[in-house]
C-alpha cells in the first residue's frame, strides 16, 4: 500500500509536466537570484549611489571630489547646479542614497565634510564615511598628513622650521606614492530636514508588507478559478450569454477590496504605534493603496488564468512573489543590491508601491512625484484582468 501510494503521486507529478518543472527547476533559480540579491549586501559590496557639492573650492577639496567621482566603488555624481542644497534635495527626494559637502578645506578644518543622511537609509551614512576614508587615503595622503599636524602641533608646542621642511619632504612622497590612514574629525552627520528617526523605514517596511501581503491574498484568492474549472462550474458559466467575464470582474473587484482592508490595517497599526502620518496625507495613500491592491489582483488572477492545474499554480504563485519580493525590496531595501538588480526592481510592483508610499509619508513630496508609480501599478493591474479575461474563454 505504500510502495502503490507512493508511485501514484509519481506518476501524477510526472505527468504534470508544468508542475514537475516548477517543482524541481525553479529551486534553483529562485536560489541563484536569491543570491544575488543577499551577496551585495555586504558593507564591502554595496556600491552607494552619492551626490557631491565642493562648497570649498580649493586645491584640496577639489582632488577630494575628483578621487570620490573616480571610486570605482561608489556611484557618485557631482550636483548641478554645485551647492549644498542641492545635494540635500536629491537625498530627501530618494535620488541619491547619501550626500557629500565638503564646505571647507580638507587638510586643516574642523569637520570640513558634511555627510547628508536620510535615516530610512541609516546604514548608508556610515558606509558613507568609509568610503571617504578610504579614498583620502588612497588620493590623499598628504591633506591626511596636515591635519595630523594641525591636531599635534598645540601638544608639542609648534614645529621649527626645519621639521616643517621634513614634513614638507614628507608630503611630497606621500602625495606621489600613495599611502595613509584617514583621521578623526573630518566628518558631520546631518540628516535631511523634518526626518524623525525610525519613521522612514517603518514607513518603508509598511509599504513592502503591504503589497507582499496583497499578492499572497489575491493569489490564494485567484486559486478559485481553478476550482471552478475543475468542478465544471467553469463550463456552465461559459455556456451562458455572458460568459466568464462577469465572474472574473467581480472576483477582481473583491481582492482589490480586500487589499486595500489588508493595507488600512497595517498603516492604521503605523500611525498608532509609530507615528507614521498617514492620516495626514490621507488622499494620495488612499489613491495609492487602491491602485497597489489592483495591481495586485490583476496581476494575481492573470498568473493563475493561464496555469492548467491547480498545482501548477501554487507552484508558480509561490515562485513569482518571492522572487518579486526579493527584487522589489519587501526583503532587503534595494539601495543594498547591486545597481543593475536596482534596475531590475522597477519591474516589479513592489518598488513602485514602496516609492509611491514612502514619498508620501516620508518624504512629502509633491503630487507629480507619485504620478509615474500610480500610473505602473494601474497599468499593470487592468492588464492582468484582461488576461485574465481573455484566458477563461481559451483555457478549458
Amino acid at each position: 500500500m505504500i510502495l502503490a501510494m507512493f508511485r501514484v503521486m509519481a506518476l501524477a507529478l510526472w505527468r504534470d509536466r508544468g508542475a514537475l518543472v516548477m517543482t524541481f527547476l525553479l529551486p534553483p533559480l529562485v536560489f541563484l537570484i536569491f543570491s544575488a540579491v543577499f551577496a551585495g549586501t555586504t558593507g564591502e559590496d554595496i556600491r552607494l549611489k552619492l551626490a557631491i557639492a565642493d562648497d570649498a573650492h580649493t586645491p584640496a577639496s577639489r582632488r577630494l571630489v575628483d578621487a570620490l567621482l573616480a571610486d570605482p566603488d561608489l556611484r557618485a555624481e557631482r550636483t548641478d547646479p554645485d551647492t549644498g542644497e542641492r545635494v540635500r534635495a536629491l537625498v530627501k527626494a530618494g535620488r541619491a542614497d547619501a550626500g557629500i559637502i565638503v564646505r571647507a578645506d580638507p587638510s586643516a578644518s574642523d569637520s570640513p565634510i558634511v555627510v547628508v543622511s536620510d535615516p530610512s537609509r541609516a546604514v548608508a551614512a556610515p558606509l558613507t564615511m568609509a568610503r571617504v576614508q578610504q579614498a583620502m587615503a588612497r588620493a590623499l595622503p598628504d591633506v591626511l598628513l596636515d591635519r595630523t599636524l594641525v591636531e599635534t602641533a598645540p601638544a608639542v608646542g609648534g614645529f621649527t622650521s626645519r621639521q616643517m621642511a621634513v614634513v614638507a619632504a614628507a608630503k611630497a612622497r606621500l602625495a606621489k606614492d600613495g599611502a595613509g590612514a584617514a583621521r578623526p574629525g573630518l566628518f558631520e552627520r546631518e540628516d535631511i530636514t523634518g526626518a524623525k528617526k525610525g519613521g522612514g523605514t517603518i514607513a518603508y517596511y509598511a509599504g513592502a508588507v503591504s503589497i507582499l501581503f496583497a499578492l499572497f491574498s489575491a493569489m490564494t484568492g485567484a486559486l478559485s478559478l481553478i476550482d471552478e474549472r475543475r468542478s465544471g462550474i467553469a463550463d456552465r458559466i461559459l455556456a451562458g450569454t455572458r460568459g466568464m467575464g462577469p465572474v472574473v470582474t467581480g472576483k477582481f473587484l473583491f481582492l482589490t477590496a480586500q487589499g486595500v482592508v489588508q493595507a488600512t490595517m497595517i498603516f492604521i497599526t503605523a500611525q498608532l504605534v509609530y507615528g507614521v502620518p498617514v492620516l495626514q496625507h490621507i488622499g494620495p495613500w488612499l489613491v495609492t493603496t487602491v491602485l497597489a491592491s489592483v495591481c495586485a489582483a490583476g496581476l494575481a488572477l492573470g498568473i493563475v488564468a493561464f496555469c492548467r492545474t491547480r498545482d501548477q499554480a501554487q507552484m508558480l504563485s509561490t515562485f513569482i512573489i518571492l522572487i518579486l519580493a526579493a527584487i522589489g525590496g519587501s526583503m532587503v531595501p534595494r539601495f543594498l543590491m547591486p545597481p543593475w538588480l536596482q534596475t531590475v526592481g522597477w519591474a516589479t510592483p513592489h518598488a513602485w508601491t514602496i516609492e509611491a508610499y514612502q514619498s508620501i509619508l516620508w518624504r512629502d513630496a509633491e503630487l507629480m512625484a507619485v504620478y509615474p508609480a500610480w500610473a505602473v501599478l494601474a497599468a499593470t493591474g487592468l492588464a492582468g484582468l484582461m488576461l485574465a479575461q481573455k484566458a477563461t474563454r481559451l483555457i478549458r
